[in-house]
């Protein structure tokens, strides 16, 4: 058998292949030149797209052509980099000659072009020290890609000339034969991302600039106005002011200064947030934000320093007028002030001043801030709420990988401390607003229970009225309003009885895999054994070895069978409360033998995390007249809360303290662990049905363990001032 050495050999058309798999499209594909302008340390870059032209101007091709005054490319630079797909050379060196931060490693500038357009006219001027101006030039036909065979079977000539006086460095890129049409559509958001391509405050302080000549599209030939595209409804307002500008310019417009909520600060590279919290509907309030650093959860990695601003907005249609009245749009009409907000809504990436796409899109939902609001309308955020920018740190510094197609960030374990992050940021957003909100009458108040209801059912003022009636009319009136009143305090009967069953039925859901456990455990026993039994029973008397090692066996077999029906005996008991269909009447008990019972039902949780539970009863318990039900749903709902935080909880050891202790007319459970403290902003809307700071939570646990203890004319309290996060449950003696 022959050896021989084989080498990778690239077919010619990798070039096209790879290119229209990088670059998703043709505004993409521009972008990627603009971020090259950049890398050169150009002040600027200039693209002007020239569309077809009609059959009465003689069916000119169209061209679009991008110019920087950068450090422009050699002869060599040429050869080495820029025919060479991922070149290392941008990786290594990380910082341009001028300071700036390099945005392009991934090599995709070339693919860019032939993304664009068939034919590619490129010019560089280049100046080395102590040397003359080098012009060098190509042209390339990505076709031949396509009929050559192999890629270095493609010749490409490069000219070189020395440069005249009047040239300047930079790199002029022609395309020709577009393979796009650049419909109205097509050039809307290709302004849109060039609008958001660069952070507005880095975007200022680098001095970068964008020009975009549309000029070429007429309403007379295409229907629209190409350069009015660029300007937009804005003119030349720029944060209220009126300016004179380039209209080929793209300004990179900011939601920045317009809010009614913002959040701006910063993560400290593990996590710890600074910042503040600023309220313009409430006449610019500014409330400090310091924030300890959540523990790292599972599959989570660190994310680095990362620098925040998040602008919240209320969707109220005078409230979103008012917005750009500030802008210094006066003119805007609300369907148009809705139709901006919505375009330019979204949380932006940001790295070394430029956008990751396509974080920041208003189609981009990467925080599932949807799907979160869909479960409580009334307090989450919607994906056109909120405007925000992201700013992170390098991929060594942060872990945050760029996708070789430029288009988002892997989804590894960096990425998913940073959604952390902003998700647990963006609750203490909701909560502050709501709170707010609530507060000024903007939105309804939620109340839980019924008993202000109740009390309003007995119609006490109106009775009080028609008690002053002539008595020819109060009797029929009297007894009108006896049967309203009674048929309203039976809807409230029937709605309360329908709170309770839900919440129980949601007690029991919190249960389901440690009943599943346990039930597995003791059938998998009773069917192992018995089917022993069942199989040696007609060799029970045989008298040999066989017989008399199952008849040795025997007892111990059937004691394990009755001890296994015993456990799920026990196991249904203890469930029998949540599940019972009928309330009946409230029943004296020992709320301890209750809290044991529902500590039993999370037995492998608590080995699992690592929890010492330790107890701390008052002699003497009196036992507590409740619902069973309702005890069971406050306790379990609490402890599922407790296990879940102790499981994400560093500190060691993980404790879970039940203490019980009683007065004259009260008795209290308290339950207590050493998990992560609960913020004080955050504090009083924990009771809110929809609150959750879990990040698959639903927001109902307490709400439900509150209203359960109610209904037993109880209470479920959190205590503030308590050093462990603490909740309390009282209950009347018996």
């Amino acid at each position: 058998m022959e050896e021989g050495v084989v080498r990778l050999r690239p077919r010619a058309r990798i070039i096209r292949t790879i290119g229209d798999q990088l670059i998703s499209g043709p505004e993409a594909a521009l972008i990627e030149l603009v971020k090259n302008a950049y890398d050169a340390d150009s002040p600027s870059v200039r693209i002007s797209i020239t569309p077809p032209g009609s059959l009465q101007e003689g069916r000119k091709p169209g061209e679009i052509t991008v110019v920087d005054s950068g450090h422009g490319m050699s002869a060599d630079d040429l050869l080495r980099k820029w025919f060479e797909p991922a070149t290392t050379d941008k990786i290594e060196r990380r910082i341009s000659p001028d300071g700036r931060r390099l945005l392009g490693a991934k090599g995709v500038g070339r693919f860019a072009t032939a993304r664009l357009g068939r034919f590619l006219h490129l010019r560089c001027t280049s100046k080395h020290p102590g040397r003359a101006l080098e012009v060098s030039e190509l042209d390339v036909d990505w076709q031949d890609f396509e009929t050559s065979q192999y890629l270095d079977e493609v010749d490409i000539d490069i000219q070189t000339s020395a440069g005249q006086r009047s040239d300047r460095t930079g790199v002029s890129l022609k395309i020709s034969e577009l393979r796009d049409a650049w419909t109205k559509g097509q050039l809307e958001l290709l302004v849109r991302e060039l609008r958001r391509l660069a952070s507005p405050n880095d975007a200022r302080e680098s001095g970068f600039r964008i020009f975009l000549d549309l000029s070429g599209f007429t309403v007379a030939g295409h229907g629209f106005d190409g350069q009015a595209l660029v300007s937009g409804i804005f003119g030349t307002v720029q944060d209220g002011q009126q300016v004179t500008r380039d209209p080929t310019e793209i300004r990179p417009f900011t939601l920045g200064n317009v809010f009614h909520y913002r959040v701006e600060g910063e993560f400290d590279a593990e996590g710890a947030f600074s910042g503040r919290f600023i309220n313009q509907r409430a006449d610019g309030q500014v409330q400090t934000l310091s924030i300890p650093a959540p523990d790292i959860g599972d599959g989570e990695q660190p994310c680095g320093p990362v620098n925040l601003t998040l602008n919240v907005y209320d969707r109220e249609p005078d409230a979103i007028v008012d917005l750009f009245r500030r802008l210094g749009l006066t003119s805007i009409g609300r369907l148009d002030a809705r139709k901006v907000l919505d375009e330019n809504i979204g949380v932006g990436i940001y790295r070394s001043g430029f956008r990751i796409r396509p974080y920041g899109d208003a189609e981009s939902d990467w925080l599932e801030l949807e799907s979160k609001r869909v479960q409580n309308p009334s307090q989450k955020l919607g994906l056109n709420q909120v405007w925000g920018i992201v700013k992170i740190a390098d991929e060594a510094d942060s872990g945050l990988v760029e996708r070789s197609s430029r288009e988002g960030l892997e989804h590894n374990g960096n990425f998913e401390r940073l959604k952390r992050l902003i998700a647990d940021m963006m609750t203490r957003i909701e909560a502050l607003r709501v709170d707010f909100r609530g507060m000024v009458g903007l939105s309804r108040k939620q109340e839980g229970d019924t008993d202000s209801i109740r009390g309003q059912a007995g119609l006490h003022a109106t009775a009080r009225a028609i008690a002053a009636l002539p008595p020819k009319y109060r009797d029929k009136v009297q007894r009108a309003l006896k049967q309203e009143s009674a048929a309203l305090k039976t809807s409230l009967d029937e709605l309360e009885a329908y709170q309770h069953k839900l919440a129980t039925q949601s007690s029991l859901g919190l249960v389901v895999s440690q009943v599943l456990h346990d039930g597995r455990r003791f059938l998998g026993d009773i069917t192992t054994r018995s089917k022993e039994l069942a199989d040696g029973a007609p060799r029970l008397l045989e008298h040999s070895d066989f017989g008399a090692h199952f008849r040795s066996a025997f007892g111990k077999n059937a004691r394990s069978i009755q001890d296994s029906a015993g456990q799920l005996t026990k196991l249904f008991r203890a469930l029998d409360p949540l599940a019972s269909r009928k309330r009946g009447r409230p029943k004296s008990l020992d709320p301890m033998e209750v809290v044991e019972r529902c500590l039993g039902l999370f037995k492998d949780g608590i080995t699992a995390t690592g929890i010492t539970i330790h107890r701390n009863v008052q002699v003497d318990l009196p036992k507590v007249t409740v619902y069973e039900a309702d005890l069971m749903a406050a306790i379990l709902n609490i402890v599922d809360n407790a296990v879940h935080w102790l499981g994400t909880s560093p500190t060691k050891p993980r404790e879970l303290r039940v203490k019980v202790t009683h007065s004259k007319r009260w008795v209290r459970v308290a339950l207590s662990n050493n998990g992560p403290v609960i913020d004080e902003l955050l504090a009083k809307n924990l009771f809110k049905p929809g609150f959750t700071l879990k990040p698959e939570g639903s927001g109902l646990g307490l709400a439900i363990a509150r209203e359960a203890i109610q209904a037993s004319k109880g209470k479920v309290l959190y205590d503030p001032q308590a050093a462990e996060t603490t909740f309390i449950i009282e209950m009347q003696r018996s």
